[in-house]
């Protein structure tokens, strides 16, 4: 569930003065224990002991389940890709959205930080600010999910009619900006996310929490409400997993992951206990009089001087197994219902041995494969509409392409492979006449970047060997079935050295 309204009942004032809907509070809890479960600031099972020693055993299997799944989506560079060709100015908007995302660092760091966000919340927000002053370019900022709230209407979760960001202020304020669409002709919902001659409205709010300084502790509007003159918010969002009828995505940490890996730490902790008390052998012994005749140094002489005087260890008559495979278990159901497979996170028991067919690694790693697919058409997406965005206030592209201008995201391979098999692969692909720059991304390789390196690689090496140093530039490839032969002028024959070449 979650806040819904009607076109007419949402206007910033109405949503200000509307208190926080239950489900949103539960909400924030939820992302409240999920953080601190990240964080690995889980409770102590057990309480202390009369000696004050803490022998609880804490194992946090929270974090890594979002940090790999942040690692399989975002842990390699990621190329985004303005595409369209009716585009005039193909290479400017190319060039913008270079920097718009920054160098591969940034850019990958900007996007690791809304998969941790999307990991543990659920949903991601990622606000848009336009260039201003002396800024080249629009900037982007990874929101708090536990800050936002967002209003739909009651029959379609997919349309937002607002979104509501509320946040402590200085002096003992809170402060909200409630953003908030202008749907002139009622259409939004028939339109669906974007129509076109929809706006948005930022307006901010303050209250405090006692009358001071003539404020009350009624939401006050702060400052004049401010235009925002396209379709798309200036605030964007994308499911972390797919959660049906629902605005808010689905978290990698769940509840019920987060009570399976407190369990783990009671076992964890429980069989410490056990072992801190009875690991270690008691001795004991009957008929021997005064205790303190008993020498428990090493190579010490006990002397028994009664008939039926007795002594012997008590000790531990089981090895723990099924506290051991139990907490085994658990384990073992996280890493099933998180689809992180225990090879993923380099457990060394579940490790392979020997050399594994490329089929089996993927049979192992199916299920965190599947998983990442998923999140990369969720977060493809918000990539894509961010970018689009930052080129409509650039000027570069009309709205009226917004929602048709083709971004291509190169998504990495998942897995690794041999480097020997993908090479006699992509030979056998080449031979059946697949594209060069088919080929070339199968193997992980930008076809574009490729192409640039080899063409200087080959211009380097003529204008050496115009010079009488090193070897010439290689032949060109013979050519396959049905395809046309090189043109003269394109091999270079004996006698050529030094002819049309800048020296």
């Amino acid at each position: 569930m979650n806040i819904t309204m009607t076109q007419s009942q949402v206007t910033p004032q109405s949503l200000a003065d509307a208190p926080t809907p239950q489900v949103d509070l539960e909400r924030k809890q939820q992302m409240k224990i999920a953080w601190k479960s990240y964080r690995g600031e889980f409770a102590d099972p057990l309480k202390l002991d009369s000696d004050g020693l803490n022998d609880n055993v804490i194992s946090n299997r929270c974090a890594p389940i979002v940090d790999k799944g942040v690692s399989f989506l975002f842990g390699q560079p990621i190329k985004i890709e303005a595409t369209d060709e009716t585009s005039t100015d193909s290479t400017v908007v190319q060039d913008y959205l270079d920097g718009f995302w920054g160098d591969d660092d940034d850019k990958m760091t900007l996007l690791s930080l809304s998969g941790i966000n999307g990991g543990v919340c659920g949903e991601v927000f990622m606000k848009l600010i336009p260039a201003q002053g002396e800024m080249k370019y629009s900037r982007m900022v990874n929101m708090d999910p536990m800050l936002v709230r967002m209003v739909t209407p009651p029959d379609d979760c997919n349309t937002v009619l607002a979104y509501i960001i509320e946040y402590p202020g200085p002096n003992d304020t809170q402060c909200k900006q409630i953003i908030a669409r202008v749907d002139p002709d009622g259409q939004a919902e028939v339109a669906g996310a974007y129509d076109l001659d929809d706006s948005w409205t930022i307006t901010n709010y303050v209250k405090k929490s006692a009358v001071f300084g003539g404020i009350s502790n009624k939401w006050q509007q702060d400052g004049e409400p401010e235009e925002w003159p396209y379709p798309f918010p200036p605030l964007f969002a994308n499911q972390n997993l797919p959660n049906p009828n629902e605005p808010w995505g689905m978290p990698d940490l769940s509840s019920d992951l987060i009570r399976q890996n407190n369990v783990l730490n009671f076992i964890q902790s429980n069989t410490s206990r056990i072992l801190k008390y009875y690991a270690h052998p008691t001795t004991w012994a009957k008929g021997v009089g005064d205790g303190n005749q008993i020498d428990r140094a090493p190579g010490g002489l006990v002397i028994l001087k009664s008939m039926d005087a007795e002594m012997g260890n008590l000790e531990m008559s089981s090895d723990l197994s099924s506290s051991l495979s139990f907490a085994g278990t658990i384990r073992s159901d996280m890493d099933e219902q998180s689809r992180v497979p225990a090879v993923a996170l380099g457990r060394q028991a579940e490790l392979p041995r020997g050399n594994i067919s490329g089929i089996a690694l993927q049979l192992m790693f199916q299920p965190l494969i599947e998983k990442t697919t998923i999140k990369q058409r969720l977060y493809g997406r918000l990539i894509r509409e961010i970018s689009r965005a930052a080129l409509v206030i650039a000027g570069l592209i009309p709205i009226e392409q917004y929602e048709d201008y083709k971004i291509d995201i190169h998504w990495p391979p998942l897995l690794p492979s041999d480097n020997l098999q993908a090479a006699q692969a992509a030979q056998v692909l080449q031979g059946l006449g697949v594209s060069q720059s088919t080929i070339l991304a199968s193997l992980g390789l930008d076809a574009d970047d490729e192409m640039q390196k080899k063409q200087a690689e080959d211009a380097r090496q003529l204008t050496a060997w115009s010079k009488g140093q090193g070897m010439p530039p290689p032949m060109p490839a013979q050519p396959q079935p049905g395809q046309p032969n090189p043109q003269p002028s394109d091999v270079i024959q004996p006698g050529q050295q030094g002819q049309g070449v800048n020296e």
